[in-house]
């Protein structure tokens, strides 16, 4: 996977320019009063910064690894997990009015960590109370931002 992981940083990386760039049409105001180009240029800095750090680790790991896994093909060994993948994105875009924000992203973030990127039933468990733990907490609580409901008593 090292040229797939070259090649899909600098295409991220070109993409994260290109956010830059486009956000310096507009105003970036201040730290207290954000304009419009706030977000995305912070967005399109970090996104750039995290594609720079993929690229670093794939040459590094392609100067420590003569040959890998290199004849692999991306279609065929991640074909299924993509799917699934997918399908649970859907489904927890549809379902998350009906069930609410809580239970879905338990339920979506425990998915992706046993069966697209399998880990240990205790560590996914954690990881999804964490995920979704936090992320309640950022945008319900702290900022204030209405998420759905579903099921889940009003107390919360």
């Amino acid at each position: 996977m090292n040229r797939y992981d070259k090649v899909s940083s600098l295409t991220w990386l070109m993409v994260s320019i290109a956010i830059i760039v486009g956000s310096t049409a507009y105003s970036f105001g201040g730290w207290s009063h954000p304009g419009p180009a706030f977000l995305p240029l912070w967005c399109g800095v970090i996104m750039g910064a995290l594609a720079l750090v993929v690229f670093v680790q794939a040459v590094l790991k392609g100067k420590s690894e003569a040959g890998g896994q290199e004849g692999e093909s991306l279609l065929t060994s991640r074909w299924p997990k993509l799917i699934a993948a997918l399908v649970i994105l859907f489904a927890y875009a549809f379902l998350l009015e009906p069930f609410g924000y809580l239970i879905m992203t338990f339920v979506f973030m425990l998915f992706v960590l046993k069966v697209v990127e399998p880990t240990k039933w205790g560590t996914a468990v954690i990881e999804a109370l964490l995920a979704t733990g936090v992320s309640y907490s950022l945008f319900e609580l702290w900022l204030k931002v209405p998420l759905p409901r579903g099921i889940w008593p009003t107390i919360f």
